[in-house]
C-alpha cells in the first residue's frame, strides 16, 4: 500500500515540477526577459544577462526537484564548469533533464535547441532573449556556434543529437566534430549517469522511476582531442567523431561496471 502511495506521489510531484517549469518559462518570458532587454547594453551584454537569469531559474528548478524528492543531483568537479569561458561542453544525453542540470551548473552558456521551441509560447521569449541557437540549417548552426564560442560563450552540445538509448553504445552525429575542427575550442567532456533510468527517449513523463532517481554529472578535465591536420577535412571529421564516441563509451562502460559491482 505504501509503495503504491509513494509511486502516486512521485507522479504528482513530477507533473507539478514540469507544470512549474512551463508556467515559469511563460511568465518570465513575458515579464523579466523583456525588462532585461530594455536595460542598456549591446546585444551580447543583453544575451549574457538573459543566460544568467536562465542559469538562476534552472538552479531553482533543480532545487525544487530535490526538495520534492523527485530527483537527486550530484555534480562532480563543478568548478571546471564554473570557470569555463569560450568552452565547448560535450555530454551524453540519457534523460530529459540533462540540459537543465548543465545550464544550472554553468553561469553563462549557450546551447542548440529545436527550432520548434522558438514557436512555443512557453519557451520562445526565453530562448530568443538568451540568444540560443536554433537547429535549422546545419551550416548556419556551425557558423553560429563558431561565432558564439569566439565571443566567449560556453556552448553545450550533445553529440548524439538526441537522447541516449539505454544500454546501447553512443551513435554520434558529426556536427560536434565539425565545430571542434573549425573553432578549435577548449573542450570539457561531461559523463551523465541517470540511475534508475527515467525520462528517456520515447518515455512519457508520467512513467516515473520506481524510486527517486539520481542524476550524476562527472566533469572531466579539458580534453586534448586529436586533430590529424594532414588528412582531408571529411576524414578528420570521421576520425574525431570516432574518438569522441570511444571516449564516452569507455567511460560509460566503466560506470556501468562499477554500478553492477556495487
Amino acid at each position: 500500500m505504501l509503495a503504491h502511495l509513494y509511486y502516486g506521489y512521485r507522479i504528482v510531484a513530477t507533473g507539478s515540477s514540469f507544470a512549474l517549469f512551463g508556467i515559469g518559462g511563460l511568465v518570465t518570458g513575458l515579464t523579466l526577459f523583456p525588462l532585461l532587454n530594455c536595460l542598456p547594453g549591446d546585444r551580447l551584454t543583453k544575451e549574457r544577462r538573459a543566460q544568467r537569469l536562465v542559469h538562476l531559474m534552472f538552479r531553482g528548478f533543480v532545487g525544487f526537484l530535490q526538495l520534492l524528492w523527485v530527483a537527486k543531483v550530484e555534480v562532480h568537479q563543478q568548478q571546471q564548469l564554473a570557470r569555463a569561458t569560450g568552452t565547448l561542453i560535450i555530454a551524453n544525453h540519457p534523460s530529459l533533464l540533462d540540459v537543465v542540470i548543465l545550464i544550472a551548473s554553468v553561469p553563462h552558456t549557450n546551447c542548440i535547441v529545436k527550432e520548434s521551441l522558438f514557436h512555443n509560447p512557453f519557451t520562445r521569449f526565453v530562448l530568443k532573449g538568451a540568444g540560443y541557437i536554433a537547429n535549422n540549417d546545419p551550416e548556419q548552426v556551425i557558423s553560429a556556434c563558431e561565432q558564439r564560442l569566439r565571443c566567449g560563450d560556453n556552448l553545450i552540445i550533445f553529440p548524439e543529437g538526441t537522447r541516449t538509448t539505454p544500454g546501447r553504445p553512443l551513435k554520434l552525429q558529426r556536427g560536434t566534430a565539425r565545430i571542434m575542427l573549425r573553432s578549435k575550442p577548449p573542450v570539457i567532456p561531461v559523463i551523465i549517469d541517470c540511475t534508475p533510468t527515467t525520462l528517456t527517449k520515447g518515455t512519457p513523463w508520467y512513467q516515473v522511476a520506481p524510486r527517486r532517481f539520481t542524476l550524476t554529472l562527472s566533469v572531466a578535465a579539458p580534453w586534448r582531442y586529436p586533430i590529424a591536420q594532414h588528412l582531408p577535412e571529411s576524414r578528420q571529421v570521421r576520425q574525431l567523431t570516432r574518438a569522441i564516441a570511444t571516449k564516452f563509451n569507455q567511460e560509460l562502460s566503466i560506470n556501468e561496471s562499477i554500478r553492477t559491482t556495487n
